[in-house]
């Protein structure tokens, strides 16, 4: 529930003054003084009789007519309505300069404004002004008497019918309120207190959600008329309301009922980079990273040069996989902001994984000129020169490195990764023995230990040494057991042969990690190919799915358990899709082509074993589904054929 002050309502708003006093309140009080609180919106002059524009006026609205020849008599004063006109403007504003002093007496200010009413009763936002001033001293009922003996003055003023829904909410006149605020936003749009009004009685009724709908509803059935800003602000009240409600409401739901509302902000033109980057982090949100890095690339096309775009971008494109996208993104924002923090840091490390290691040596030894004592640039480094045939340097580089007091064991591991990634494990067992010297308590160094010896295919060595990490995983190494390590203990018991042990791990890493996607996706996966428990399965990659939408893997899985259960029909579009976002993974391909075959759609098979036989051109499974299928299509062929 708000407070009782209409001030406090709304963002700053525009004040209507007259132009012969706009250049001196500048010099006097600045600025600021034209963007005070009101709760009418910026749609009425403070002589307007007519009904107002649903379209924001421009920065300050003048009253008209005040020193216009008609306005003068034939002695050239102005005539006795002017001149009221003019009067009710000076006291109108030296009324809302008292009011920003903090030692302000609202009294006097309430008396000066009831001055500026009674020179033009016309003035609505001296009207609605009065009733906020009356609300701050506590004074509903005199709000409302106010409010209503100015709407029979002004009967079409919607500013002020829709100060009047917010007094009626105040005293609980919920259905009267939300009449009142209902027509006053049919009539305009952009009138923001109305908004609110129906939003809030939406919420005390439990039905938040309704109300968004019912406003949604009044905004289209103005069409075109509404703009951009109408649907933000309504996205704006409804996040405040929905927090501030007694039935808070947050996560998907909320950002299911913000996406409609940025999507119509979205398609008003000209599309503006707010906007777009509104819905951009709403689709994120709801997992929906295409659809953000879709609405983020329009906005990078309004505006090539902002690199907090171009960088959200690249950050998006790095979690599709997208990684040549991401790269040329990261070159653009550093290219246009070289020292910005970070961004040349994540630059070399995507050169090192797209592995163009002298462009990595050229960004880290730029880095640490600048940071001579960044250990983690000094290995970053290390790794490219490494990396770019460059063993001399690399070898002395490495070495300045381990020769340091505070070089860190991840030193040792980032080497070893990349010596495994070469495929150079003799070399990774090297450098993980040295850091077993250094640091012989250390739990990750076991964990990398045994993804080395998986790499050798030394399986009872890797178990051997997941054990010793298990028993060293206290105090400060305690977060080795994340859920990569249940991972691969699972990975590694599964190529050794120890099924029974597998299953049992991964139930014990989702006990630790229940909403990890990973985990429920390899423990779905290992019970559709064993063909047991796949109602379980299903649930597990469903859930996983909803987890992580654009993982191909788990798609995949998602798909191959119904095939398992029978519904090959229901497998096929997550098959499908699974193809499209691993780039035609082998394992995947022979999936889709099963699937196809079991819908006796032979050739759509045979083409996606094909495709996944490209990729893994020594796949003795896909090359022999092809011959099976291809022996079959004959044999059909020739029982088919007319007996001459």
């Amino acid at each position: 529930m708000p407070g009782d002050s209409l001030k406090n309502l709304l963002p700053p708003l525009r004040r209507r003054l007259a132009h012969r006093y706009k250049t001196a309140l500048r010099r006097k009080v600045g600025p600021a003084i034209f963007c005070l609180g009101l709760l009418c919106t910026p749609a009425i002059c403070a002589d307007n009789a007519s009904a107002p524009s649903p379209v924001p006026t421009p920065d300050v609205v003048v009253t008209s007519h005040l020193t216009d020849g008609q306005d003068r008599m034939g002695t050239g004063k102005l005539s006795p309505k002017a001149e009221a006109k003019s009067r009710a403007n000076a006291l109108y504003t030296e009324a809302m300069l008292s009011l920003e002093d903090p030692k302000n007496n609202l009294q006097a200010s309430l008396a000066e404004l009831r001055q500026v009413a009674a020179l033009d009763p016309h003035f609505t936002d001296a009207q609605v002004e009065i009733a906020n001033l009356l609300l701050q001293l506590g004074q509903l009922s005199a709000a409302l008497e106010q409010l209503q003996t100015a709407a029979a003055a002004n009967p079409h003023s919607i500013d002020i019918e829709a100060a009047l829904a917010y007094v009626q909410r105040l005293r609980g006149q919920n259905e009267e309120a939300v009449r009142l605020a209902k027509e006053a936003l049919t009539k305009n749009p952009s009138q923001v207190t109305a908004m609110r009004v129906m939003l809030e009685v939406a919420g005390d009724q439990n039905d938040l959600a309704g109300g968004v709908l019912h406003v949604e509803d009044i905004l289209k059935s103005n069409g075109s008329n509404v703009p951009a800003s109408s649907w933000l602000m309504l996205a704006k009240l409804y996040v405040e309301v929905a927090r501030g409600s007694a039935h808070a409401v947050v996560g998907d739901s909320l950002n299911e009922t913000l996406l409609p509302i940025y999507q119509e902000a979205a398609a008003k033109p000209p599309a503006e980079i707010e906007t777009l980057t509104l819905l951009a982090d709403t689709y994120r949100d709801l997992g929906r990273k295409r659809d953000a890095l879709r609405a983020l690339q329009q906005a990078v096309e309004i505006d090539p040069a902002n690199v907090d775009i171009i960088l959200r971008c690249a950050e998006l494109e790095t979690a599709l996989g997208q990684k040549a996208s991401a790269l040329k993104h990261y070159e653009e924002a550093y290219a246009l902001s070289p020292g910005m923090s970070g961004v040349r840091e994540t630059l070399g490390g995507l050169y090192l994984d797209n592995q163009r290691f002298e462009d990595a040596v050229r960004l880290f030894q730029e880095a640490l000129a600048e940071s001579p004592h960044n250990i983690s640039l000094a290995i970053s480094l290390s790794i490219a020169l490494e990396g770019a045939h460059r063993p001399d340097e690399a070898e002395a580089s490495f070495q300045q490195v381990f020769a340091s007091d505070s070089c860190p064991v991840e030193a040792y591991l980032q080497l070893a990764v990349f010596q495994l990634a070469r495929d150079e494990p003799a070399k990774a067992a090297a450098t993980l023995a040295a850091a077993q010297t250094r640091f012989p308590n250390s739990a990750k160094v076991r964990f990398y230990e045994a993804i080395q010896h998986r790499y050798e295919k030394n399986y009872t060595a890797a178990l051997d040494s997941l054990d010793q990490t298990r028993l060293l995983a206290v105090g400060p190494e305690a977060g080795v057991l994340d859920m990569h390590f249940y991972l691969e203990c699972a990975m590694t018991m599964n190529l050794a042969g120890q099924k029974d042990r597998f299953e049992a791990t991964l139930h014990e890493g989702l006990v630790k990690f229940p909403n990890s996607a990973d985990l429920m996706n390899e423990l779905a996966f290992f019970w559709a190919d064993e063909g047991t428990h796949l109602t379980e399965a299903l649930a597990l990659s469903k859930r996983a799915v909803e987890l992580e939408p654009d993982n191909g893997p788990i798609q995949d899985t998602r798909g191959w358990v119904s095939f398992q259960m029978g519904e090959a029909k229901d497998a096929l579009p997550y098959l499908q899709r699974a193809a499209f976002l691993t780039n035609n993974d082998p394992i995947v391909m022979q999936h889709l082509g099963d699937a196809y075959l079991k819908l006796s759609l032979r050739s759509e098979a045979i083409a996606a074993w094909r495709h996944g036989l490209e990729k893994a051109p020594r796949n003795g499974d896909l090359a022999n589904r092809i011959d099976a299928a291809l022996a079959q299509a004959k044999n059909a062929h020739t029982r088919s054929a007319p007996t001459p």
